[in-house]
C-alpha cells in the first residue's frame, strides 16, 4: 500500500484527482483540481510546500504575491462550487480584477476565439481557469461542479437530476448515513 504523501506538519495532502468517479468534463476538470488543492478538514495545502506548484507552473519560485493570488483565486472559485451545492450565491465577490490576466480575440476558421495573452505564468494558470469556467458556464456543466456539504471537496454532480451532495458515497455519504442511523437509534431508545 502506498503511503499518501503528507506536508510539513505530517498533514495528508489532497490527491486533486479523488475520486476518479466525480471528474468533470472539458477544461472543467482543470478548476475541479484546483480548487482540491488544498485540504479542507485537515488544513493541509499543497500550494504552502515548497514544491506544491509543480504540475501547475513551470519549475522555480512563486512569490508571496503571486501565491496569495492563486490562493484567493482558488477560495472564490471554491465558494462558487459550495453555492452551487447550497444553492446560496457565493459569500464574496472576486477578491480581485486578476490583474495581469489578459486575452486577446483570434479568429479562426471555425469563428472567434478567447486567448490568453499574459505574459506571466502565474497570469497564464489564472487565464486558463478563467476561460474554462467561462467555457462551462456557456456548455451549461458550471453549476454541477458542487462543494461536497461534509468536507469541501469539490466534485463534478454527473447525477441525472443534479442532487448529488457528497464527494463519495464510500466516505462523506457513508458518514453522513452513519450519523443519521445513530441519531435515530438515540431516538428510538429514549
Amino acid at each position: 500500500m502506498t503511503e499518501h504523501p503528507r506536508d510539513s506538519r505530517g498533514r495528508i495532502l489532497p490527491d486533486p484527482s479523488w475520486p476518479a468517479d466525480r471528474t468533470a468534463p472539458d477544461g472543467l476538470e482543470l478548476v475541479r483540481r484546483f480548487c482540491n488543492t488544498t485540504n479542507r478538514e485537515n488544513g493541509a495545502d499543497r500550494f504552502a510546500e515548497p514544491d506544491g506548484f509543480s504540475g501547475w507552473l513551470p519549475a522555480g519560485p512563486v512569490s508571496a504575491t503571486d501565491r496569495a493570488r492563486l490562493v484567493a483565486f482558488r477560495a472564490y472559485l471554491h465558494r462558487c462550487a459550495d453555492a452551487h451545492a447550497t444553492g446560496h450565491a457565493p459569500t464574496a465577490d472576486l477578491p480581485e480584477p486578476l490583474p495581469g490576466v489578459a486575452f486577446t480575440v483570434a479568429a479562426h476558421a471555425d469563428g472567434l476565439r478567447l486567448e490568453i495573452a499574459a505574459a506571466e505564468a502565474v497570469d497564464r494558470l489564472l487565464g486558463r481557469l478563467v476561460l474554462a469556467v467561462l467555457d462551462a458556464q456557456h456548455r451549461g456543466t458550471w453549476p454541477r461542479l458542487k462543494a461536497c456539504t461534509h468536507c469541501g471537496w469539490v466534485v463534478y454532480d454527473g447525477s441525472k437530476n443534479r442532487s448529488a451532495r457528497w464527494c463519495s458515497m464510500s466516505a462523506c455519504g457513508g458518514r453522513e448515513h452513519a450519523r443519521a442511523y445513530r441519531r435515530r437509534r438515540s431516538t428510538t431508545r429514549r
